[in-house]
């Protein structure tokens, strides 16, 4: 995609605006009393699914920039009264990059041109202190919960494995949402199955998963506006496919930057889905209760989630 054709895209979807100049939810505002209804209305089977990663040591991260969660314990044995010593507890810390395993990125996480969503210049709204605007904690309240729909595209292609720079078409979606008899509803969250998780919780080859991998197409970004969805999710690094000629081409991580700066999408990323699809695939029902509050961690650009599909 040219820079010309972005930029043209990038108009059409800009909700800046939409909801009021000072929003700094986005498109989480689809997300109203009767989209939470019908949300909890697809509870049939009381089964219940984390999509979360673990957080620890033996994380998904090469250490460059971002690595894997350290726990540090602060007590351990440690008496509440001296006097009656055999009454212990024990704390601990961590130290952690928020964006390291399954998170959430805010809407302040990515931007261009000098300007983030609802037209926040980042010279005034990023610093060392973080994001004095679009953090986190805006998205945590009051929380993300919505209707969930997975769309397994790996599962649509039959494939064991989706080439590794495969993009995602809106036409794949249009497939996967006739193949599994579901249609998109406003407030929505998609959650995109592509498989390459697998190199990280299976195959422990966290050199691949951090490596060139299938996702979203830019083009997507349009499909998600139009159908007016809360949020996109995926099981692999950034949700949108990555190539080395995608980071070089004039907009790096250009579904990023459609969905996060223009559209207001966040954007949730490393989410496990294939317990989840297994069952889906078994019972033919592929939308949930999905519960996913981030923490609520005051200007960040990103947080941890231990995201929960309900059946």
């Amino acid at each position: 995609m040219s820079r010309a054709d972005f930029d043209r895209l990038a108009e059409r979807l800009r909700n800046w605006g939409r909801w009021g100049d000072d929003d700094q939810r986005g498109t989480l505002n689809h997300i109203g009393p009767e989209t939470l209804k019908n949300a909890a209305a697809t509870v049939q089977s009381g089964k219940l699914f984390s999509l979360g990663l673990n957080f620890d040591r033996d994380g998904p991260q090469l250490g460059a920039g971002r690595f894997n969660p350290r726990l540090y314990p602060t007590d351990l044995f440690t008496p509440l009264n001296p006097a009656h010593p055999s009454a212990v507890y024990s704390d601990d810390v961590i130290h952690m990059p928020l964006q390291a395993a399954t998170q959430w990125d805010a809407l302040s996480h990515v931007h261009y041109d000098g300007v983030l969503y609802n037209n926040c210049k980042a010279c005034d709204t990023l610093s060392t202190k973080g994001a004095s605007r679009l953090g986190i904690e805006h998205l945590a309240a009051p929380g993300i919960m919505s209707r969930g729909v997975l769309l397994d595209i790996l599962r649509l292609k039959r494939a064991d494995r989706l080439p590794d720079d495969y993009a995602i078409t809106v036409d794949d979606l249009n497939a996967a949402c006739a193949a599994q008899g579901v249609t998109m509803m406003t407030g929505d969250i998609v959650l995109v199955r592509t498989g390459h998780i697998q190199r990280f919780t299976l195959e422990r080859d966290r050199s691949a998963f951090n490596g060139t991998q299938p996702g979203l197409s830019p083009a997507c970004a349009e499909w998600v506006h139009d159908h007016s969805l809360a949020a996109v999710c995926a099981d692999n690094l950034a949700v949108e496919v990555m190539t080395p000629q995608a980071w070089q081409s004039d907009m790096p991580l250009a579904f990023h930057m459609l969905c996060l700066r223009d559209m207001g999408c966040p954007l949730g990323e490393l989410f496990n889905l294939d317990a989840l699809a297994a069952d889906c695939a078994q019972d033919g029902r592929y939308s949930f209760l999905l519960s996913a509050p981030p923490i609520p961690f005051t200007n960040a650009v990103g947080s941890p989630v231990n995201p929960l599909a309900l059946k």
